[in-house]
């Protein structure tokens, strides 16, 4: 689909040729790339805009600037942008939003109008979602504001008096519910291709293509990538300073200001001291090469109907996808992967992950930007059995509570929450047909639901007592229960379908058996109650991504065909595969090679191939190379 009504916010904006110019062809000595030291010619303030300051740069001037030097889409943060910083707290997404992303069929067991009942997977997915913003809400904010600014959306849909998105206020719960449901739309699978796509460019070569975009009328967000986590982004405008690249953006913990990403293009490195404009000022670690910057374009975000991640997909590729939250937002979080014997930390940036495998990390609110959760996609045609660990950041030690969740194509979703007290390992180990070993250390809380068709199982879990979700077959998965030398004690089939036939929350309490016979659960079985539908919010997103079919037609009322919506069920029915089970597809950027510059790790791409980077890597000589390959 095509961004045509940016193109009517950029009428102001004079639609120059672009080509990005580097001097010099030698690397500098440090990799660290700093602000030049004299004040940039394109940086001078205009009255009523973002204006020079200590922890600002002015808004850019192309007047009178050649084509290979300025391109400004006209994004003024003192006005597009909002006037709050980015804020931590839980999400409110639910059933209305979930239609919206993924079609009523997809996630609606029952229901039909302005009721419906969750799919028990949808539900785990849209909480473990709500959890992730904890943290932060900054890729919602950078989206939110570029589609007001590109004329998506108006201020006044927010709040009749607002004639800017800096009038709008973060209580006001319509502003706070749309940045939550565009921040949700990273975890969906066109969304993640479209970001992937640049893991493999040269932090120059994505200048050159922004560039582009923005002269065009295209939006974006960008995000970045550090030992300690990532960032969303707005970026504004491209500069030539010197013999640096200047990438402006809008960065949502510091509203109202102009800030700076610099790129050396003849190191094809990057640096943001954010909040400062002194070259000098630290960079805390913002700073790497290619796989560590990336760009969304908006475009990929308006392709709903999204295929759901909590859904099955049979033939064709699988893909594993894992979610690490916490509802703390001082948890600070990463995974210990483990693949044929080789144990890979997600922590460290300099890690090199193999092909088949993503990562996405997010920071917290705070202008530290520590990473505050984590997703990851293992594309099961190239990766194996693997085994996932929970891993701190830092040296805290205090219990903190953990969310650890995988959607896997073969098996019902499965969602752990666990007291981590940093005293011993809580690991998914995940078989090459799907089946999973939950472990953990045996003093460590925790309780784990399974997300099957339409029933939602919550099993406690005793100190010593791990558990062992086997793929469906017929729509039934076996759950078995182990004792700490791995003997099998209690036994559990959980169905995809429900005596009532509606969706079904259930609490199994494991009692251990007497004289080494299996233990038994005791069970008690609650009907979930039907969600209030907001039907104008729906009729809203629909015109905005222009996917009216998703959402006409979709009463599931009368409707016993299941389509495994949302339901991870893998059973019988034939209907299932109209279920797209996410990002399959979307883990094939990694070819996990030897490039030196590997320090892409964070980004969710860790490329590291020498093929490819090699391809596109002039060494910064000729950027004007660079732009006419992305012309053509």
């Amino acid at each position: 689909m095509k961004i045509s009504t940016f193109a009517t916010r950029a009428a102001l904006v004079a639609l120059l040729g672009f080509a990005l110019t580097a001097c010099g062809s030698t690397a500098q000595e440090s990799a660290v790339v700093v602000a030049p030291t004299e004040q940039s010619v394109l940086a001078d303030s205009k009255e009523g805009s973002a204006g020079e300051s200590s922890n600002s740069y002015g808004l850019p001037d192309c007047t009178g600037q050649d084509s290979g030097s300025c391109s400004y889409a006209g994004f003024n943060p003192a006005v597009d942008g909002f006037s709050f910083e980015n804020w931590g707290g839980a999400g409110n997404l639910g059933a209305t939003d979930l239609i919206a992303m993924f079609g009523r069929n997809k996630v609606c067991a029952s229901g039909s109008g302005n009721e419906c009942v969750l799919y028990p997977a949808a539900q785990q997915w849209v909480d473990q979602v709500n959890e992730s913003m904890s943290g932060g809400h900054c890729e919602g904010m950078a989206v939110t504001s570029e589609l007001i600014h590109g004329g998506y959306l108006a201020p006044s849909d927010f709040d009749p008096a607002a004639k800017t998105t800096f009038d709008l206020a973060q209580d006001n719960p319509v502003v706070s519910g749309t940045i939550e449901y565009w921040f949700a739309t990273q975890n969906v699978e066109p969304v993640q291709r479209a970001y992937q796509a640049f893991h493999k460019k040269e932090p120059s070569q994505i200048a050159a293509e922004l560039a582009l975009g923005l002269k065009s009328g295209a939006g974006y967000t960008m995000g970045i990538y550090a030992p300690d986590g990532g960032h969303a982004l707005t970026p504004i405008a491209v500069t030539n300073e010197g013999d640096l690249i200047a990438i402006h953006v809008y960065d949502n913990n510091y509203p109202g200001t102009v800030q700076r990403i610099m790129i050396d293009p003849r190191s094809e490195r990057w640096s943001y001291g954010a909040g400062s404009t002194n070259p000098q000022a630290p960079t805390n670690g913002w700073e790497g090469g290619i796989g560590t910057i990336e760009l969304t374009p908006m475009e990929s975000r308006l392709q709903t109907p999204f295929p759901a991640p909590f859904t099955d997909k049979k033939g064709g590729g699988k893909t594993s996808q894992l979610m690490l939250t916490s509802p703390d937002p001082d948890a600070r979080l990463g995974v210990l992967l483990t693949i044929d014997g080789k144990v890979y930390d997600t922590r460290d940036s300099s890690v090199v992950l193999p092909a088949g495998v993503n990562i996405r990390s997010t920071v917290g609110s705070s202008p530290v930007l520590l990473g505050n959760w984590m997703s990851m996609t293992i594309d099961r045609d190239q990766v194996g059995p693997f085994a996932a660990e929970i891993a701190r950041q830092g040296d805290e030690t205090a219990p903190i509570p953990v969310t650890m969740s995988i959607d896997d194509p073969t098996s019902p979703r499965v969602t752990l929450r666990a007291i981590d007290d940093d005293q011993g390992a809580i690991v998914f180990d995940v078989a090459r047909d799907g089946a999973l070993d939950l472990k953990r250390a045996a003093a460590t809380s925790a309780a784990v639901n399974v997300a099957n068709g339409l029933n939602s199982a919550n099993f406690p879990l005793p100190d010593g007592v791990n558990m062992r979700v086997l793929p469906f077959e017929n729509g039934v998965a076996e759950i078995g229960f182990f004792d700490e030398d791995d003997r099998l004690i209690g036994e559990f089939p959980l169905s995809d379908e429900s005596e009532s036939g509606a969706v079904t929350e259930i609490q199994a309490e494991f009692q251990l058996g007497e004289d080494g016979e299996l233990g038994y659960f005791e069970v008690t079985e609650e009907e979930v109650a039907p969600e209030e539908v907001d039907e104008g919010e729906l009729s809203w997103l629909k015109e905005l991504n222009e996917a009216g079919e998703a959402y006409e037609g979709n009463n599931n009322s009368g409707d016993d065909n299941g389509d495994d919506n949302g339901s991870d069920t893998g059973g019988s029915d034939d209907s299932a595969d109209d279920n797209t089970g996410g990002s399959d597809d979307s883990a094939d950027d990694n070819t996990g090679g030897s490039d030196d510059s590997a320090d892409d790790n964070t980004g969710g791409s860790d490329t590291g191939s020498s093929d490819d980077s090699a391809d596109d890597n002039t060494g910064g000589s000729d950027e004007t190379d660079k732009v006419a390959e992305v012309e053509e």
